[in-house]
């Protein structure tokens, strides 16, 4: 039998009995919290985390804390320092299903969906109606391809959340962007107009549904929601970038020329926003203004093989031969299955 190091045990006791008497009494600490939480609504994240830090210091394990620290740290954009809280509350045997819901959202912004997977498939084990559970699993489904396993969790998000009352317009809109990946896209409009109901002024589900609109030719509905998009938020690309795409559609290259220069006043640094004024200019036949852009875009993401194959596009009809086919050789380096690069090549070479 093994025998016991009574000395030990006692001054573990000793030392635990110690701290507790300069322990941060719980009246502290639940200002420090109702600080926290007052900064956290008025965007000053840094004294946020400075008031929780404080608690930690007393406190390293503070599970209110740590989890509190772990959601800041998400809206940063630093997903690995809340996993690193959040472990910390997972060894030490917490597993509710909001830290493992919180694990899992940080998961899946690292790119790690099979383990978001499995953090939501444990948090729905402990709270079946967990509507916010569903919606992210079905995202990192979503990103796995598993369409199917996503669509049903989408469906049951919106279905649990209905129970509790809550706002579901991320969650249609979720759904939707899914079914628009799947050109599903009368079913893209009606999740979107329901999402309308619970949140009009969710910028995401407006673009969402121009975009069905316009693969559905229902061009004036499309407009109309980039006109929205753009009213309400006139300094952000999107809505002058998706009204572009729709006259594009349209064959209003002017327009289309005109609001992607309104998106790249806004941000310049976005290649796509070249590359299709680089579209539109080809299609008005000003050809130099089309390889100008392109070539941009391709400065900027040189990976793209959209970008060589549409340059190509503007060499073919400008009779530059040589140039179209070692864009389009390239453009099929990047991507061998593309059909499209590959027939521009056969009319590249019998020019």
């Amino acid at each position: 039998m093994k025998k016991i190091n009574f000395f030990v045990i006692s001054v573990v006791i000793f030392f635990t009995h110690f701290s507790l008497l300069f322990a941060m009494p719980n009246d502290e600490k639940k200002a420090l919290i109702k600080k926290m939480a007052e900064y956290h609504s008025a965007n000053r994240v840094e004294d946020s985390l400075l008031c929780l830090e404080k608690i930690l210091a007393d406190n390293p394990r503070d599970d209110e804390a740590l989890y509190y620290r772990a959601f800041i740290y998400l809206e940063m954009n630093k997903p690995q320092l809340a996993i690193a809280d959040l472990d910390t509350m997972l060894n030490s045997g917490i597993r509710d299903y909001e830290t493992l819901h919180l694990h899992g959202c940080a998961q899946y912004d690292l790119g790690k969906y099979e383990k978001a997977i499995e953090d939501e498939s444990e948090a729905i084990s402990l709270n079946a109606n967990a509507h916010e559970c569903y919606d992210m699993r079905a995202s990192a489904y979503r990103a796995i391809g598993q369409r199917d396993a996503a669509i049903r969790d989408y469906s049951a998000s919106i279905y649990y959340g209905k129970l509790r009352g809550v706002d579901l317009g991320k969650n249609y809109t979720n759904r939707a962007l899914l079914y628009l990946e799947m050109g599903k896209y009368e079913n893209v409009v009606e999740d979107c107009t329901e999402a309308q109901k619970y949140n009009p002024s969710y910028i995401t589900l407006y673009l969402t549904r121009a975009d069905a609109y316009t693969k559905l030719n229902k061009y004036a509905d499309a407009i109309a929601d980039c006109n929205y998009v753009i009213s309400i938020a006139p300094n952000s690309l999107e809505g002058f970038h998706s009204r572009g795409n729709v006259y594009m559609a349209m064959g209003k290259y002017k327009n289309a020329v005109a609001d992607f220069t309104s998106a790249i006043k806004i941000d310049n640094s976005n290649p796509s926003l070249y590359a299709l004024r680089g579209v539109a200019y080809m299609n008005l036949s000003k050809n130099k203004k089309s390889i100008d852009d392109i070539t941009y875009a391709i400065k900027l993401s040189p990976d793209n093989s959209e970008w060589y194959k549409f340059r190509a596009a503007a060499y073919i009809k400008m009779k530059k031969k040589q140039d179209a086919i070692k864009d389009l050789d390239f453009s099929l380096i990047l991507n061998p299955n593309d059909e499209q690069a590959k027939q521009y090549r056969k009319i590249a070479e019998e020019m």
